[in-house]
């Protein structure tokens, strides 16, 4: 079968790639498409496009209808009106992102609107109504039609900017063209941190019951129409192993051998901006060292900054952090291996990791390590406010130690040190709500290419000479 991947740009073959490769394997032809092939390229882009089951493929034309200005800022209030909904309201630095996309009078006026507005639902609705009316392009149905897919795969199709609003263009047009679209979720915050689904494809993959609850709830797609597949981007978390030894990984981060450590793991910029995230690592490790503990006091702390941050603390004096900080050079987005070995080790070899909103803490429980964050005043509206940390938080249940202060959490740290295995059932819980919901042996990638084949092969019967004469 031929199965079309539209993705904005190669960097999605982080969350993607083991998916397209798996069905080159058995037998398909993917044909790939970005929207900038040369944006943020991935460094295994070049090996899987070179596989004889991969064709790289221009990317789709640019609808060119009448009004096409005008739609553009109907997407666009879609999307900001939603974070005018009450639900919302705790988290405006969601709404803040959107602002610089405000172009023209009554978009503008939307920016002065309350942070809650009781009628945003209905009035989301509303304008998704019209979205619907909104034709599909001719330009980008040949574009497809002449690639003959047998089933379409885009994603992420709910990102903020105008290239991902224009993926609603392409399940418009496969839609048009009868050919079965799915859309992708690529992550556990973008069903709530970006923008909003405005064509609903035939079919939306998502990693867990609770992404399949928040399709429903935030973009209005029918339960008939999401299906779980668990998250493909953590397969090969559950495959890595480390890249040294402990001894040597302590020693190539300036760190003694023997010592115990934890890792902090940093979050975004736009989660925690460095200006605020520093000062609270520093009072974090100041409690640690007055803490009267002497297994606390005693700790060796390794700060893992997100690479968007990596420039702000490689500023800083070790010495005066009390900590080493790894990496200090920015790396490459994607990651290279030699990048992606650090990241691993980083937290392969902690005996606990604390964090305050990210991926990492994901990743940790994969390597069944206790997890640990504290609700600190400043990260309140990027932290306990955003509902995608809520659904975190109500996956992981005792698995991940919440505090309300420092005294709290160090308590919780010293607890997890000491009977680090007291937690291992409630993780695996975790990773089987969250992570792999069909079971910790099978890798998402098999269960997304499973239906992603059904899906395709139901078209493909439906245009059989048999099924047509029924």
């Amino acid at each position: 079968m031929r199965v079309l991947f539209q993705m904005p740009f190669p960097g999605y073959l982080r969350m993607y790639g083991s998916t397209i490769q798996l069905l080159a394997e058995r037998g398909h032809r993917v044909l790939l498409c970005y929207d900038n092939p040369d944006k943020r390229r991935d460094p295994t882009a070049d090996a899987l496009e070179a596989h004889e089951g991969i064709e790289l493929v221009g990317p789709l034309p640019r609808p060119k209808r009448r009004h096409e200005d005008s739609i553009a800022r109907l997407r666009i209030a879609i999307d900001y009106l939603r974070y005018l909904d009450g639900r919302f309201a705790g988290s405006p630095y969601l709404r803040r992102r959107l602002e610089k996309y405000l172009d023209g009078p009554m978009l503008r006026l939307l920016a002065r609107a309350p942070s809650r507005l009781p009628f945003a639902r209905p009035a989301v609705r509303a304008l998704l109504a019209l979205e619907r009316r909104v034709p599909s392009d001719p330009r980008v149905e040949r574009a497809i039609a002449e690639l003959a897919p047998d089933a379409v795969f885009v994603t992420p199709l709910i990102g903020r900017s105008d290239r991902n609003r224009r993926q609603t263009d392409v399940v418009k047009a496969a839609r048009r063209l009868r050919i079965p679209v799915a859309a992708g979720v690529a992550t556990w915050d973008h069903l709530t941190t970006k923008g909003l689904m405005k064509e609903v494809p035939d079919r939306v993959f998502v990693w867990n019951e609770l992404q399949r609850r928040d399709a429903g709830r935030f973009h209005f797609v029918p339960s008939e129409r999401v299906f779980v597949t668990g998250a493909q981007l953590f397969d090969r978390w559950f495959e890595r192993r480390p890249s040294t030894s402990r001894d040597e990984f302590l020693r190539r981060v300036g760190l003694a051998e023997g010592v115990r450590l934890v890792a902090y793991v940093g979050s975004s910029p736009n989660i925690a901006p460095p200006e605020l995230e520093i000062p609270f690592v520093r009072r974090w490790i100041a409690a640690l060292r007055s803490s009267g503990d002497r297994v606390l006091e005693e700790l060796a702390v390794l700060v893992r900054p997100h690479p968007y941050n990596v420039e702000a603390w490689a500023a800083l004096d070790p010495a005066s952090l009390d900590a080493v900080v790894a990496p200090r050079e920015v790396p490459e987005l994607p990651m290279s291996e030699h990048d992606e070995a650090l990241y691993y080790d980083s937290i392969h070899f902690a005996e606990a990791v604390v964090g305050i909103n990210t991926t990492a803490m994901v990743e940790s429980f994969i390597e069944r390590r206790p997890v640990l964050t504290i609700r600190a005043p400043e990260f309140r509206e990027t932290q306990e406010a955003t509902l995608h940390f809520g659904n975190l938080r109500a996956a992981a249940g005792g698995a991940l130690q919440t505090a309300a202060t420092l005294d709290e959490h160090l308590a919780q740290l010293r607890a997890a040190i000491a009977e680090p295995e007291r937690y291992a059932s409630a993780i695996d819980a975790f990773l089987l709500a969250f992570v792999r919901p069909c079971g910790l042996d099978r890798p998402a990638t098999e269960m997304l290419v499973d239906a992603i084949e059904a899906l395709a092969a139901g078209a493909t019967a439906a245009r059989t000479p048999q099924a047509v004469a029924a």
